[in-house]
């Protein structure tokens, strides 16, 4: 049985159909520079983005189609919505993706179709997988551990704060039952 071909590809690289349409198989290991973490960091609006990895299998099942199975990883810093205190998260992600050579010509006549292929022409981006599923996994509230919304109210001198109770439209309902009990 022949070897298995192992891709070492930078994060820029492009896989072409025209090799998943001779290897049954190929395992493929992302490489990221400095200026491709940079710019990753930079476009998820992150404090800090290390340990990058992905590393996975590309996989022939049908004709013109083929499985995509990868590990994704990343150590990702960001401001606690709360505190604006950094948070540390680390993201370890086995991802699968469906790739179909060709258009889907159900999103061509039908905006509101889903689907979880990918379906592609002449090539497929290795790093746009890995930046979509990377950010799919960015924690969207990140908050320290035990960190805990505390209300704060803020008015001018004579005036009466607004709170939740205030603005509830069942509160101005509750005070016309006072007013008006007999209704």
């Amino acid at each position: 049985m022949p070897k298995e071909e192992f891709k070492i590809l930078n994060y820029d690289s492009k896989i072409d159909m025209s090799v998943l349409e001779t290897e049954n198989r190929i395992k493929f290991e992302l490489f990221f520079s400095k200026k491709d973490t940079l710019e990753l960091k930079k476009f998820l609006n992150l404090k800090s983005l290390k340990k990058l990895s992905m590393a996975g299998t590309i996989k022939a099942t049908l004709f013109n189609q083929w499985d995509l199975k990868a590990k994704i990883g990343a150590t990702i810093v960001q401001e606690s919505v709360l505190s604006l205190k950094l948070v540390t998260s680390r993201i370890d992600k086995t991802i699968k993706r469906s790739i179909i050579k060709g258009r889907d010509e159900m999103v061509e006549t039908n905006e509101l179709y889903l689907n979880d292929s990918d379906f592609v022409e002449n090539e497929i981006d290795i790093g746009a997988i890995f930046s979509e599923s990377l950010a799919l996994e960015i924690p969207t509230f990140p908050k320290k551990e035990n960190e805990v919304f505390k209300s704060k109210t803020f008015a001018g001198e004579g005036i009466v704060p607004l709170t939740e109770e205030k603005l509830s439209p069942f509160s101005v309902l509750a005070k016309l039952q006072e007013n008006n009990p007999n209704e």
